[in-house]
């Protein structure tokens, strides 16, 4: 027997061992692919400043922002003045519709959405419990100052999620909110409270927001030239700032300042308020439905004031057709169409009017004042 007889068989086990090693090690490389691998949570913020949501593992939060860790790259700080929503990670789907029926004024809805979600398992987390406090109070305040609730509610809610939540990026809308609906309740004192604190954020937004809702104040207290003068002075304030946020605030100043030249009364007051209005409708984000909405309803007040009742009618048309969501200011177009309507022909319509303000805004002001 030769050499290579005795040394070939070897050969071929150690060929089949490497082959089976090679295998082996396939196998396992396959399947260690294929099995699923743990992922970074993955938040999302909703920002103003962007079309594109930030994600990542939400961090760090405090009264001023988020810190945000997303799977690729340094931390993210996203100020609170910059956050439309948060959507957490492994919350509720129907959250997203709660929210969604939350932004479109169906307060109702979306208290129900929000009540379903706290049942939800999903819902257990620390970060989203205390989202949803929050966003139960926005919604239940949104719906009493469109006088569809009861503030007394709003002003509940706002308080205890405060208690909760003095160190959460909703810190600052929710004293703004609370202010809003101390004023309705007409505690004035306790609204130029909440208002100061507002006008104390580190944001230019945020300080024209809590000024010009100070202004609001005076206003109420029949101090219409100190309010006319804080009004002017926050409208100064916003300069030429291309900054969407702070050009919001500047035209709800000039809102503002329109409300006082009509206290003011006199056709020279209603036609400069005509004029002030006109620059905040030609130059207004489509965005921006609040402030076009009071706009348009300040227009119409003018107009009516000036004795021009077509005109008037088609301004409050506008708020009525195109901005029924901003819900407040579509009362108080719903009254005077209830009015107007008559004036220039068309009592059914003023009919039609009223019966609406009645059944959608049961608690408005606007509603109480048809019986008187």
């Amino acid at each position: 027997m030769n050499l290579q007889s005795l040394v070939r068989p070897e050969n071929a086990v150690m060929k089949r061992d490497r082959v089976g090693t090679v295998l082996s090690v396939g196998l396992v490389l396959i399947v260690c692919l294929a099995a699923p691998r743990p992922t970074q949570a993955i938040d999302q913020v909703i920002r103003r400043s962007s079309t594109t949501p930030t994600r990542g593992k939400i961090t760090a939060i405090s009264k001023t922002g988020l810190t945000v860790k997303p799977q690729v790259g340094a931390d993210v700080t996203v100020p609170a003045n910059d956050i439309v929503d948060v959507r957490w990670d492994g919350e509720p789907a129907k959250l997203i519709t709660a929210r969604g029926a939350d932004r479109a004024a169906r307060f109702k809805r979306a208290l129900e959405g929000y009540a379903d979600v706290m049942t939800d398992p999903k819902s257990n987390s620390a970060n989203i419990k205390l989202d949803l406090q929050f966003l139960i109070a926005r919604a239940t305040a949104g719906q009493a100052l469109a006088g569809a609730g009861k503030l007394a509610d709003a002003k509940a809610k706002l308080e205890a999620f405060l208690q909760m939540g003095g160190a959460n990026f909703r810190y600052f809308p929710a004293v703004g909110l609370l202010g809003r609906v101390e004023l309705a309740l007409g505690n004035h004192d306790q609204a130029k409270t909440q208002f100061t604190t507002l006008s104390a954020a580190p944001w230019l937004d945020y300080k024209m927001a809590g000024q010009s809702a100070q202004a609001k104040v005076l206003l109420v207290q029949d101090s219409v030239d100190e309010a006319l003068a804080a009004f002017q002075k926050v409208i100064t304030q916003g300069g030429n700032s291309t900054d969407a946020a702070v050009k919001g605030q500047k035209f709800a100043a000039v809102l503002g300042k329109s409300t006082c030249l009509l206290r003011k009364q006199g056709q020279a007051s209603y036609e400069a308020a005509l004029k002030d209005l006109a620059g905040v409708l030609n130059e207004a984000s489509d965005t921006n439905t609040g402030v076009l909405a009071e706009a348009y309803l300040r227009q119409g007040d003018c107009l009516r004031l000036l004795g021009r009742q077509k005109e008037a009618v088609l301004a409050y048309l506008h708020v009525d057709l195109l901005f029924a969501t901003e819900a407040t200011v579509h009362a108080e177009s719903l009254f005077h169409l209830g009015t107007l309507w008559s004036a220039v022909g068309h009592p059914e319509r003023a009919s039609s009017a009223r019966e609406r303000l009645r059944s959608d805004y049961p608690q408005s002001p606007w509603t109480k004042k048809l019986a008187k």
